[in-house]
């Protein structure tokens, strides 16, 4: 075998190592994030599942706030409670790292149907 011959076989046989390290190397990249991100999703939907528990306790909070307007005969809607809400998420969302975008939107969201519930109630009250 001539020296260039060998060369070339030290190489393709260093090349092989190489291409076999790299693939075990990505492979164990790949199964470390398959891993990573099922962890994290079970964590997401546990989340989740406490997210809606709370917001069912909050709905029914805010029924029986607004059944106890209408008995009383205020108003469904309550700006200055609004602003207090938006002010003390405020400072929640920046204590805690979230931005404020998402905050405003779950305060958005849950205002706007407690005002709609309020509403209904208000006018079953009438009724």
């Amino acid at each position: 075998m001539s020296e260039n011959e060998n060369e070339n076989e030290t190489v393709n046989e260093n090349t092989q190592i190489s291409s076999e390290l790299v693939d075990e190397h990505t492979s164990a990249i790949v199964s470390d994030a398959i891993r990573g991100i099922e962890e994290q999703r079970e964590i997401i939907d546990s989340i989740d599942d406490d997210i809606v528990r709370l917001l069912a306790r909050r709905f029914k909070a805010t029924k029986r706030v607004g059944q106890l307007k209408a008995k009383a005969g205020f108003a469904a809607l309550d700006s200055a409670r609004e602003n207090r809400q938006r002010d003390r998420l405020r400072v929640i969302a920046a204590e805690s790292g979230l931005e404020q975008e998402i905050a405003e939107g779950y305060l958005e969201f849950v205002v706007g149907q407690s005002k709609k519930r309020h509403k209904k109630i208000a006018e079953e009250g009438d009724n």
